[in-house]
């Protein structure tokens, strides 16, 4: 193996996959990126079984060949030198040298044959879809995944057709579900719904950032995502997502109506001095105005009011602010919809007027 290649580009593409690699693999080439030189391409891939990324280089090759290289080292060594080109060369046993104006490197690599079998896309199972659509649905749903790795099946967000031409993501993590449906112009090609990892997820997005327009879909167990000279595979959870249609209230006898910001502005105030470990702020619900109470005995206490629009009886109840705030930081109309039922039941938190996207939050005892 032996190519030439310009050194800001090839830095580039290797920052792009090598965070995938593991730092701490219990397999030895999972710290590694899979070089592969082919008809002046560079092909670099990173895996940690569970989700994989390829991408494309340009190169003047001079031989082809495939070698596995220390991903974390390479990466360091290419983003610290000077723009130009720099030529890499297998010498032997496994060995790579790096060689870019006077810098020379020698790093010890491991065979190819080692590096796990990279899943293949089949064109027929992926569909077409804006980036700035999936991006801007994982951004109002990805904070609800749940962090407890013991519960799978609520460990990422789960996709699933939405009418012929629609798709729907949801998250949850028992306390509160954000969900989120798009219309796109092409066919959706989902059989059933399935859970992509939060790993997978969060590489899904840096993909999205490379490319205005890109192929998905889903095959084998796994969720494909296809940009310009860029292919992720993340493996699916195995585990079926609860029935988030049960804990989404069909209706709710109480309505407020708020300014967004005012509201996003207020809870950040007052939630400074609630309790580290809950962070629960009381609602006091009166006609035309909403108090915001935080109490912490060893701190403090705050208090805010702001306007709304609401007639009914007073009504009183808890939330964990940190979970308002995440809603209330993706959402971009200038005015929110609280929908309530009681005091112990589930509130819907949405854009006035609009059923595309809500949140349900459960609340607290305060």
């Amino acid at each position: 193996m032996k190519f030439r290649t310009q050194a800001e580009a090839f830095s580039q593409k290797l920052g792009i996959v090598q965070g995938i690699s593991e730092r701490r693999a219990t397999m030895p080439v999972l710290s590694h990126v899979l070089i592969t030189v082919n008809k002046n391409k560079i092909e670099i891939s990173a895996t940690d079984l569970e989700t994989t990324m390829s991408t494309w280089c340009d190169a003047e090759v001079s031989e082809d060949g495939s070698l596995a290289i220390p991903a974390r080292k390479l990466f360091e060594i290419v983003k610290e030198l000077p723009d130009g080109e720099l030529e890499i060369e297998e010498i032997g046993n496994h060995w790579v040298e790096i060689r870019a104006s006077s810098a020379v490197f020698k790093i010890a690599g491991l065979p190819s044959e080692d590096f796990p079998i990279i899943p293949e896309l089949h064109s027929d199972q992926l569909f077409s879809v804006q980036s700035s659509v999936i991006e801007e649905m994982i951004s109002k749903t990805i904070f609800a995944v749940s962090p407890d790795e013991l519960r799978r099946n609520l460990a990422g967000i789960y996709f699933e057709e939405a009418g012929d031409k629609g798709i729907r993501l949801v998250a949850t993590d028992g306390h509160r579900l954000s969900l989120v449906e798009k219309e796109i112009d092409t066919k959706v090609k989902f059989d059933k719904g399935f859970v992509v990892p939060k790993k997978g997820v969060g590489e899904l997005r840096k993909v999205l950032k490379l490319t205005e327009k890109l192929k998905i879909g889903v095959g084998d167990n796994f969720f494909m995502a296809e940009g310009e000279d860029i292919i992720l595979v993340a493996r699916l959870i195995d585990a079926d997502f609860p029935d988030y249609k049960q804990v989404t209230p069909e209706s709710t006898k109480l309505s407020l109506i708020l300014e967004r910001g005012n509201l996003l502005s207020a809870l950040r105030r007052v939630s400074i001095l609630s309790s580290e470990k809950t962070r629960s702020v009381k609602f006091n619900i009166d006609k035309d105005s909403l108090t915001l109470v935080s109490v912490s005995p060893e701190v403090g206490e705050a208090k805010e009011t702001v306007s709304l629009s609401y007639s009914g009886d007073p009504v009183e109840l808890g939330f964990n602010a940190r979970y308002l705030m995440d809603v209330l930081e993706v959402i971009t109309e200038d005015k929110v919809e609280i929908g309530l039922i009681d005091e112990l039941s589930p509130a819907v938190i949405k854009p006035e007027g609009e059923d595309v996207y809500l949140s349900v939050i459960m609340p607290m005892r305060v």
